[in-house]
């Protein structure tokens, strides 16, 4: 009797655990699930729309789960961004960096400009997030930490293409990808407010190709 009851025992032990194990899966599923809603809501409608409630509408959550998983909105667009972050590792794929550092640049260039013309609403919304932050950086500490990692992302491709083909670049890496982040941010925003009005894309490889020349690549 002693023993059944002990097997009887390890049994809801093991139920218990496997309960567990399933609440807190489905936890951070719902975690996930109201950041993709945060991202997608500040790409169609801009950082100004998000709430807990919409975001938890978006997310076809409870507003309650929305509480219990974030503490407040703040909480939340910090995770947006973090997970925002942590996708730019996925762009240094399509990147070769066996050619030499002038064309990884170039095809960081011409990626970066066919994301804007393709998803001008995906970049706005990342522009009013890094404004957001910047607004907020007494409370949050995400300001500091977007274009570090852009320097660390590039960075890393270009260092990679410079070794690989030998190149000397005049400029250091994380001077070159901050010059090559300021060149596009103006185009972008400029492109942004109105498309038609000149030939932002020959401007912008322009002053990409003059920063080239200067690192003497």
């Amino acid at each position: 009797g002693q023993r059944l009851g002990e097997v009887l025992q390890t049994d809801r032990n093991q139920e218990a655990g496997e309960l567990a194990r399933r609440v807190r899966v489905s936890a951070d599923e719902r975690r996930g699930q109201l950041i993709a809603a945060t991202l997608e809501l500040m790409r169609r409608k801009g950082v100004q729309s998000v709430t807990m409630r919409a975001i938890a509408k978006e997310a076809n959550a409870p507003l309650a789960t929305a509480h219990y998983c974030f503490d407040d909105k703040s909480e939340l667009m910090d995770a947006a961004a973090e997970a925002w972050l942590k996708n730019l590792n996925q762009f240094s794929r399509d990147i070769s960096v066996q050619l030499g550092l002038r064309k990884a640049v170039e095809q960081v260039a011409e990626e970066y400009w066919r994301l804007l013309t393709d998803e001008p609403a995906s970049l706005l919304g990342e522009i009013e997030l890094i404004l957001w932050a910047t607004r907020n950086a007494a409370v949050s500490p995400l300001a500091a930490k977007i274009y570090p990692a852009y320097v660390v992302e590039l960075g890393n491709i270009f260092s990679a293409a410079a070794e690989n083909n030998g190149d000397r670049c005049l400029i250091d890496i994380a001077t070159l990808v901050r010059s090559f982040l300021m060149i596009y941010d103006g185009a972008a925003v400029q492109y942004m407010t109105d498309p038609t009005a000149t030939d932002y894309r020959a401007m912008f490889f322009a002053l990409v190709d003059a920063l080239l020349i200067k690192a003497g690549v």
